[in-house]
This record gives C-alpha cells, sequence and structure tokens, in this order.
C-alpha cells in the first residue's frame, strides 16, 4: 500500500513540475520581442510600426526611420485626431474629403476576432434581441431562443416555453426553407452597440440566413436573395467554420466568415457585398484577426506571437499595400532548443488558442529521453552511493525515467520514508 501511494505522489508532482518549472524558465530564459503594432498613413501612403523596445515606444516606419511623438501622430490624423484637435493640428481636409468630429467617429471600423472564440464552450440559447423597439438604446429580452431543432423559445423567469412565439418564428423558418438542424450560428447578444444585427445561421445545406426580431415580428431571409446575383454562387460555395458579428456605427460590416480553409469574407454593406480578403496567411486556430478602418482606408492585420501580416484596403475592398514580418518561433531559438532537451513534456491546462480548460500533453525532443536516461544512471548511482538498494526505490526510479529533471527534483524534496 505504501508502494502505491508513493508511486501516486511522485506520479503527481512529476505532473506538476512539468507545468510550473517550464513556466518558470521561460519567464527568464528568454525575452520574447514583441512584433510591432501596425497603422497605415492616409499622409505618406505607408506602414507606420509601434515596437516595444526595452520598455520604450519606438515609432518607425517599415524601413526603420524614426519619428517623435507629434510627428507620427501628424502621419495619422485619423487615428490621433482627438490630441490633434486638442492641439490645433487637424487638418480640415484629408485627400480632399472634409473632416468633422463627427464623421470620423461615424467612419471608424474595429474588429476582432480571437483564436479561443473559434474553441470555446457555448450554450446553444440566444437572446433575440428586438432589433426595432422604438427606444434609443436595446433593451434585452425575456426569453432566450434555442435553435437544437426547430426554434423555441423559452421565458427566462419561469422557465417555460412560449408556445405561440415558437410557433410564429418555426413559421417564418419553414416559409424561408430553412433545412434543420442550425450547424452554425453568429451574434453578438450585447445590448451596449448602436444597432442589432441579429443572428447568422448555417442550415444543415450550409446555406446563410439572417434572423431578426422586428416589432416582435420573426424577420428570416437567406443571403443568396441579397447578395448581388454576380456573387450568389460564390456564397453557395463558401464552408464557413465560424461567423462573427460585432455590430459598428457606420453599419458596414455585417458579418465576418471564417471558412474552413482559413479564408475570411466579409459581408458588407446594405447591398450585402461579398468581399473576400486577400491574405496569405492565417491561421484561425492560432493567429488573432483585426479589422480597423476609417473615413478614407480599411487595415486589416492577422498575427500570432511570431507572424505578423497586414494589408491596406480603399473603402472599396481593394488592395492598397501589404506588410508583412516574422520571429523564429520560441521553439527555434536557443532557449527553446535546450527547453526541449532538458524538458521530457510540458503539462499546460489552458491555451490563450482556446476557450476549455484540459490537459495538453507537449512531448520534448527525442534527445530528452537521452538526457533521461543519464538522469536514471545518476540516480542509480546516488541510491548506492547512500547504500541504498535500487529495486526498493522503484517509485523514484520510475520517476526520474519518465519526468527526467521532474524526477530528480522530486528525489531531492521529498523525504524518504522506510
Amino acid at each position: 500500500m505504501r508502494f502505491f501511494a508513493r508511486l501516486t505522489l511522485l506520479a503527481t508532482g512529476v505532473l506538476l513540475l512539468a507545468h510550473y518549472l517550464p513556466s518558470g524558465y521561460w519567464l527568464v530564459a528568454d525575452q520574447e520581442k514583441r512584433l510591432p503594432f501596425v497603422f497605415y498613413s492616409c499622409i505618406s501612403n505607408e506602414f507606420l510600426l509601434n515596437r516595444f523596445v526595452n520598455g520604450e515606444i519606438e515609432r518607425t516606419d517599415t524601413q526603420g526611420h524614426r519619428f517623435e511623438r507629434e510627428e507620427f501622430e501628424d502621419l495619422l490624423p485619423l487615428d490621433n485626431y482627438m490630441q490633434l484637435y486638442k492641439d490645433r493640428r487637424m487638418p480640415k481636409e484629408i485627400n480632399g474629403l472634409a473632416v468633422t468630429p463627427e464623421k470620423l467617429r461615424r467612419d471608424r471600423i474595429n474588429l476582432r476576432l480571437k483564436p479561443a472564440e473559434l474553441d470555446s464552450p457555448a450554450v446553444a440559447l440566444y437572446p433575440l434581441i428586438e432589433a426595432d423597439s422604438g427606444r434609443v438604446r436595446l433593451e434585452m429580452p425575456v426569453d432566450l431562443l434555442r435553435l437544437t431543432g426547430t426554434p423555441v423559445f423559452i421565458d427566462v423567469k419561469s422557465n417555460t416555453v412560449n408556445a405561440a412565439k415558437s410557433a410564429k418564428f418555426t413559421a417564418a423558418f419553414q416559409a424561408a426553407q430553412f433545412a434543420f438542424p442550425v450547424k452554425l450560428a453568429g451574434g453578438n447578444p450585447n445590448i451596449l452597440k448602436p444597432y442589432d444585427e441579429g443572428y447568422y445561421l448555417t442550415d444543415s445545406r450550409n446555406a446563410l440566413y439572417q434572423l431578426r426580431q422586428v416589432r416582435g415580428e420573426p424577420e428570416l431571409k437567406k443571403l443568396a436573395d441579397l447578395v448581388p446575383p454576380d456573387q450568389r454562387a460564390q456564397l453557395d460555395a463558401l464552408q464557413p467554420r465560424y461567423l462573427h458579428v460585432q455590430e459598428q456605427d457606420n453599419h458596414e460590416v455585417r458579418l465576418v466568415i471564417v471558412e474552413e480553409g482559413g479564408q475570411v469574407d466579409l459581408i458588407i454593406g446594405s447591398d450585402y457585398r461579398l468581399v473576400t480578403l486577400p491574405l496569405q496567411k492565417y491561421d484561425p486556430a492560432d493567429m488573432n484577426l483585426t479589422v480597423r478602418g476609417d473615413m478614407l482606408n480599411r487595415l486589416v492585420t492577422v498575427n500570432d506571437d511570431n507572424h505578423l501580416e497586414a494589408i491596406a484596403l480603399d473603402r472599396d475592398y481593394k488592395l492598397l499595400n501589404r506588410y508583412t514580418e516574422s520571429q523564429p518561433a520560441r521553439a527555434e531559438r536557443p532557449a527553446g532548443r535546450v527547453a526541449a532537451v532538458l524538458f521530457p513534456f510540458t503539462l499546460d491546462f489552458e491555451s490563450d488558442d482556446s476557450g476549455f480548460v484540459g490537459f495538453d500533453l507537449a512531448a520534448g525532443a527525442g534527445t530528452a529521453a537521452l538526457l533521461n536516461l543519464g538522469w536514471l544512471l545518476l540516480a542509480v548511482a546516488w541510491l548506492w552511493w547512500r547504500k541504498q538498494a535500487p529495486i526498493r526505490r522503484l517509485p523514484e526510479l520510475a520517476a526520474v525515467a519518465v519526468g527526467g529533471i521532474f524526477g530528480v527534483i522530486l528525489i531531492l524534496l521529498v523525504p524518504t520514508v522506510e
């Protein structure tokens, strides 16, 4: 019994050290260089970069030319208009277009999609906000929409089904020839937004629909009937993986579609025009996606810790310029190669790329097994030196054989009980 208790203790210790020891190692062993924050200047028509170097902000262009803070702000008037207005440096027009604070505010776009949003727990209960209540502000509904089958509305307080409302929406789905079950649903269940776009849904045939509640009545539209006729075939060919909705003041970007292959499409404007972003390298499982816009341009960036791509687009979403920057991955740097040999495996419980908490076990390099063997031989020699029969220390030797340095630390820290 004591044998199995000690084996369990050591196994638990190895797993905990496999989590905490590598984390501590990376805090001191490698100061990771951060990729810059990218802007696009409507004055110079070039990319500008904010880069953190030794705790300070370094403002440069892509050629490395440095700018003072005020000079940098003058090149980005649409991003720094509040400061420029305060300093009375804001131009009255840019590229022939009149500039006003209201126009600057209304034309701004700021969309962000993180990898964890694609891989997070979700409850299939949706608050369908009233899109046209006649009130200034949106209000959270008293019921939730369940779409695991035909639409069902559940009153939150009484936990009962609103049969009349459910039947009304079911009839709307049938009239729109929606093929159940719902495969994807994307919406923004938040009342702190300028308006409500509702939910975008894909049915079992991958057809895209938009669902809204307008003055208590269902409004279900098939996107193939809304997009320009010459884009219907392109829309039907999409393979959506994730639907992202984030309403903006200018009502321009209605929907962000991430496809199975990593392609990103936008549904924009009152005519529901389909735009495919000309990104070269985007992995939605690992990379952040940001869409920023102003009265003149649109800037799309995708990045992870090691790669950055930025594309500048005009208001018609035509490509103006592209900037990319990469750095070696952590595993490819000297500290990473040392860690791969030193740690036979690492254990993480959560990840920036997922909203789930679980066990993520990653193996080290193949040469880590040779180091484990070396640790094991040292442990056997140490036991002989202390005149202890190795056969009586099988749990400790097993911890070293499997856990390498983790097992060695446990032998030194955990008292031996005879």
